[in-house]
């Protein structure tokens, strides 16, 4: 069942639903109710502390942040340095970016309600550069996504460019460099809203990203991938928070690779017995899958990308590319040595070491042991998410109606000029994108001329006609429907929406859309920014139109965002001047594209590939 974009819009021009399906629907059951939630101490005004983190002051886990905004007067400023470094994080050396010379760069750390205000300056020497906030909801602020050729200019070398943002939600996201690979170069690091949380815990110990890694660069990768490579076949090895040992002879044993300069070291966390230990796993991956666990421990899940859900206990829990899950584990075991497991799952990716993708946790600060313990954990055998049944939001949020009407999309990989691999999204109306750099397409969003906006940004519009509350104040949705149509067998998508938490109401692998909406889950579903695309079948997502912007929708797998595997959702564009989102052009994104466009000529490097 196929829709072009075009016939799509003209139904939405026309105040209809984009299909046929009833705008309002009435799901199986009511909301799942607060009362079944252990809201035990919860009292006006309590304050949070290690018995007692549902607190929040004035607010609480109980705050619907969707509806309520608030500020609490602080601004948090940092100050980011985009440089290329000699890296050696398992013992080779290879170059890198890093934000200030670390991978992963420095913590932004705030509160929820607080502002926060980055300053990026860029020192690469022959490349520009954007950074995402990866999971904000940048509400009303879409010109702060940092996307380039979306919502800005890239900053060129020498330059410099401020973020603001508000910190609405709380939880664990990040931040990463979105331009081209620099992400998979080691361009990222965390972004901490401290708030209420669904379970106690004693100690916060940040953030544990999990990667896969290479001792080539992917720029160096990238020429070969483009050409013929549906996606590269693994990566040698990976990092567990920028760190790992390794055997660096193991392709040439017989000399020596200058490259190899060791010094490599495990991840290390110490717990003390009896405390429980809240960890906020990232997966910032190229393109590997993790079913992250402890031996000897279990943990409580708290928390799946910035929406706080209801606690569930587990051995293990599987984390894709661009999904970030806080994880509360208790020092319960017999005291010792034990491995941290980023438990790379091979059914997905091969990689070169699979098994020495550790850290360690140990319960004496002072050990040198290599730990000997096993895992119990049953590994997956498919590249999917955690199961919708565990994934319960707290606050409940149902789908009560499609007044924002349905859109199709089908995912499609093809030899362009027979020569390139791009993957398409929208391919009827659009195709791959491939943005143009020195022409963000926000700017034309902002002067007006929609007719203007590149075919190859590759937008679908949203929100046409009408504001996000109708005269009822009833929440407007739009429902997307993307469905895997390749012959390419066993390849899952993590697909990342940025400017908004939606709902995730089914995802079925090797099966298409039948055109109705039996099995979905209308009734408080997963709600995250970022999900997988089952392989060679559907996902069902929606979202409020309620964030007027140009958002991009994307697959998180480095690679294949290069390859085109991306779009642009302008959402209600004739309401975007009015938010406020675009107020800062003229004086801070302006002078931007001016110095991009000034120094871009004589680049060494054109663009080849997405441009994000």
């Amino acid at each position: 069942m196929t829709h072009s974009l075009l016939s799509l819009l003209a139904l939405a021009a026309a105040g209809a639903s984009a299909l046929s399906i009833a705008g309002t629907i009435s799901p199986a059951s009511g909301s799942t109710a607060l009362s079944i939630r252990d809201t035990s101490g919860l009292t006006p005004g309590c304050q949070n502390s290690k018995t007692s983190r549902k607190c929040w002051g004035e607010y609480d886990i109980n705050t619907n942040y969707y509806d309520t905004i608030f500020h609490t007067g602080r601004t948090v400023e940092y100050w980011l340095t985009v440089e290329e470094i000699d890296c050696a994080p398992d013992g080779y050396r290879r170059k890198c970016m890093a934000a200030n010379g670390t991978i992963p760069g420095p913590a932004i750390i705030a509160d929820w309600g607080d502002d926060v205000v980055v300053h990026v300056t860029n020192n690469l020497a022959t490349n520009g550069t954007s950074i995402h906030w990866h999971g904000i909801r940048q509400l009303n602020n879409t010109q702060y996504d940092g996307v380039p050729g979306v919502t800005q200019c890239p900053i060129p070398p020498g330059q410099s460019m401020t973020y603001k943002f508000h910190a609405s939600q709380y939880g664990t996201a990040m931040y990463h460099g979105h331009f081209s690979l620099q992400n998979s170069m080691g361009l990222h690091g965390p972004l901490i809203i401290n708030g209420p949380a669904t379970a106690d815990y004693d100690e916060d110990l940040g953030s544990v990203f999990l990667s896969d890694w290479d001792h080539h660069t992917a720029f160096e990768h990238w020429s070969t991938i483009a050409t013929f490579n549906v996606t590269f076949n693994g990566l040698p090895t990976g990092l567990v928070n920028g760190m790992n040992t390794g055997n660096c002879t193991a392709t040439n044993a017989t000399a020596l690779d200058p490259n190899c300069i060791g010094g490599g070291e495990k991840y290390q966390v110490v717990f003390e017995a009896g405390k429980k230990y809240r960890l906020r796993l990232i997966n910032i991956a190229t393109e590997a899958w993790f079913q992250f666990s402890i031996d000897g421990h279990r943990m409580t899940v708290i928390q799946a990308d910035l929406v706080p859900i209801v606690p569930y206990e587990t051995d293990s829990v599987l984390v894709n590319m661009g999904q970030r899950y806080d994880v509360i584990v208790e020092a319960n075991a017999v005291p010792g040595d034990y491995w941290l497991r980023s438990g790379f799952v091979s059914e997905c990716i091969p990689n070169g070491a699979p098994e020495n993708i550790t850290g360690i946790v140990r319960y004496n600060k002072n050990s040198t042991k290599i730990p000997t313990s096993v895992s119990t954990v049953v590994q997956i055998e498919n590249c999917l998410d955690e199961p919708a049944a565990r994934v319960v939001p707290w606050v409940p949020v149902d789908l009560t109606n499609m007044n924002g009407g349905i859109q199709l999309e089908n995912v499609t990989g093809e030899y362009y000029l027979n020569k390139y691999l791009r993957w398409s999204i929208n391919q009827p109306s659009g195709g791959f994108m491939w943005t143009n750099w020195s022409q963000p397409a926000l700017g034309d969003v902002i002067s007006g001329d929609l007719g203007a906006i590149p075919r190859s940004n590759n937008i679908f519009q949203v929100g046409v006609t009408a504001y996000y509350k109708n005269a009822s104040s009833e929440t407007e949705w739009v429902v997307l429907v993307i469905e895997e149509l390749t012959p390419i067998p066993g390849i899952s998508h993590p697909m990342h929406l940025h400017g908004h938490d939606f709902l995730v109401l089914a995802a079925l692998p090797n099966t298409r859309w039948d055109g109705t909406t039996n099995g979905w889950q209308l009734t408080n579903p997963p709600r995250r920014d970022t999900a997988s695309l089952p392989q060679n079948g559907h996902m069902v997502i929606a979202w409020a139109l309620d964030n007027p912007g140009l958002w991009l929708l994307h697959c998180h797998i480095a690679w294949h965002s290069s390859q085109g595997f991306g779009a642009a959702v302008l959402e209600s564009p004739a309401l975007i001047p009015g938010s406020g989102a675009t107020s800062d052009w003229e004086n801070d994104f302006a002078p931007v594209c001016e110095n991009w466009n000034d120094w871009y000529p004589d680049s060494p490097f054109p663009q080849e590939d997405s441009g994000v």
